[in-house]
């Protein structure tokens, strides 16, 4: 640090993570990943070197700069220093989430792409092909794969569905035995609640480690010109142009970890993993690269798609390296009819659940439940459990429960989650005057408990793969009421385990969800029909052993 302060024109820097202060109180900033904001140094400049990558900068980091004088950041890139408008930077950001949103739009609606639209994803499509056939060429041979070592790719590791079927993944496949398995997440720790499943990981024997490269923090920086790592970088460099920008770092700290671990098969989950992980390890030799996408495409996700996706999943369509996978048939012909690709390329693997660790609670810890959320013992009560966004319907569900309690008096709902929705479903809960008869609490870590402690579980999602919370809520004896797209009518038995309803509104769900309320011998066949269903189709053993497959290991 001292010696990058001592350069001509070098006026403050920023790391991440921080460094210490000590160095140079004055000068030093850093992103605070528990605040997930900068630290600016006090002698700010309208020029700054940024020691974190450049794709690392989110619009939030931006505009603080901004706010606080700072005009461009200098970069570590690869193997060289380069500078970047802040105020481009923003537009650039701007215009790629405007575009991911007409790409969306224009998808959903079943309109034919514009001749502009189809002839730039071609040329990122060619251009992306090209840099997988030409890599033999220009990097390095890799070295020989370590025989059943698996690496697993994911953006996060926050309280997600996703992200429990790593966990669930992990535990299945060190159930036994001491498979090696290596957890790379792209964002851990900042911002908070991305290490939600850390511990539970590292517990259960996995190396969990964020994706880090010579341009990741300042520590890796200084370890850089010492290290045959910056061999790899130098040849990369080459490459580095027809990589989308937004993930070309990401990409490049992927291929030399996987160069670097030599593994048998890389498993990415979700897009953003799929692309980078998949393109890199592609590019780094590894025989097996699993894309396991675990709801319908990006397309009905405009916070997600991104323009360089398509391209991605169809340049890696032409390797035979390339697996497609889903946890549902549903998402797998929603993913196929984006990607023009046939339904023989996906194979399905249904989410898995450790039946033996999920039983209802015993009586006397549902009635403490229920009274430490104040439902009366008489009530029947209505729970959810999902992430506040769009495509999860909060406000369907909300809607749902006041048009019930506003009529009925013995129900209740609760509701566990936390998003971006989260503030507007509290001022229309505060509207309808209900009191604490409908309720929005954090997430919990004691979800079996809640899930029994319900009565029936509804989760009204736009879409969905196949919803963990729906098999846990079958496992432990509480039937669902569900509607939506994708793989959500796989997740249960209509009419034996729960109820499936075909029109997503508050009159239907409203209706099916009073079937059962008012009859408490329906909801007992249902619930004792529940945890068989889920020993059968979504049995841990039984998904461990389709991924073994898919890996191409014997068990």
């Amino acid at each position: 640090m001292q010696a990058l302060l001592a350069e001509a024109g070098v006026l403050s820097v920023l790391s991440t993570p921080p460094v210490d202060s000590g160095l140079s109180a004055e000068r030093v900033g850093a992103f605070l990943p528990a605040e997930f904001s900068w630290r600016l140094p006090p002698r700010m400049a309208r020029r700054i070197v940024y020691i974190g990558g450049r794709d690392s900068i989110t619009a939030r980091m931006i505009r603080t700069a901004l706010r606080g004088g700072v005009r461009s950041m200098v970069f570590w890139d690869l193997d060289r220093w380069s500078s970047r408008s802040l105020v481009l930077m923003a537009v650039f950001k701007v215009l790629s989430k405007l575009w991911s949103l007409i790409l969306a739009i224009v998808s959903r609606v079943g309109a034919v792409m514009p001749g502009r639209t189809a002839l730039l994803e071609g040329i990122a499509r060619y251009r992306l092909t090209r840099l997988l056939d030409s890599t033999n060429h220009v990097l390095p041979a890799p070295d020989a794969p370590v025989p059943d070592r698996i690496i697993m790719a994911c953006p996060t590791l926050v309280a997600g569905g996703a992200e429990r079927q790593i966990v669930n993944t992990v535990l299945g496949l060190r159930r036994g035995g001491d498979a090696d398995v290596t957890v790379l997440v792209s964002h851990l720790f900042s911002p908070p609640g991305n290490d939600f499943f850390f511990e539970q990981l590292v517990t259960a024997g996995a190396n969990v480690q964020e994706v880090q490269g010579p341009m990741s923090n300042l520590d890796a920086w200084d370890r850089h010109e010492s290290q045959p790592v910056a061999r790899l970088t130098q040849q990369l460099r080459p490459l580095l142009h027809r990589f989308p920008p937004e993930i070309a770092q990401e990409v490049a700290n992927l291929y030399i970890t996987f160069r670097e671990l030599r593994p048998a098969v890389v498993h990415a989950w979700l897009d953003h993993s799929c692309v980078c992980a998949g393109l890199a390890a592609l590019m780094a030799g590894v025989p097996r690269v699993l894309l396991s996408g675990r709801n319908v495409s990006p397309v009905h996700f405009p916070y997600i798609l991104q323009p360089f996706m398509r391209p991605a999943y169809r340049a890696m369509a032409t390797r035979p390296e390339t697996v497609y996978v889903n946890n549902s048939h549903g998402g797998a012909a929603d993913y196929g009819n984006w990607l023009g690709l046939e339904d023989a390329r996906f194979q399905i693997i249904y989410n898995g659940l450790d039946s033996d660790g999920v039983t209802r609670a015993a009586p006397d810890r549902i009635a403490e439940f229920r009274q430490c959320y104040g439902i009366p013992e008489q009530a029947r009560l209505v729970g959810g459990m999902f992430r506040l966004s769009a495509e999860k319907r909060p406000a369907l569900w909300v809607d749902t429960l006041i048009r019930l309690t506003s009529e009925r008096d013995d129900i209740r709902g609760l509701l566990f989650g936390a998003g971006p929705l989260q503030s507007n479903l509290e001022e229309k809960l505060a509207q309808a005057g209900l009191g604490d008869r409908v309720r929005l609490v954090p997430p919990t870590k004691e979800s079996i408990l809640a899930l029994s402690a319900f009565d029936v579980l509804l989760l009204a999602s736009r879409w969905e793969g196949t919803p963990n919370v729906v098999i846990e809520a079958q496992a432990v004896g509480t039937p669902a009421v569900v509607c939506g797209g994708g793989g959500a009518r796989e997740a249960l038995l209509h009419g034996v385990t729960g109820l499936f309803v075909e029109q997503p509104d508050t009159a239907a769900l409203a209706a099916a969800l009073l079937s059962l309320l008012d009859d408490q011998g329906l909801r007992r066949r249902f619930g004792s029909a529940g945890p068989a269903f889920v020993a059968e189709r979504f049995g841990l053993e039984r998904m461990v052993a389709a991924t073994l497959e898919t890996y191409g290991f014997a068990r």
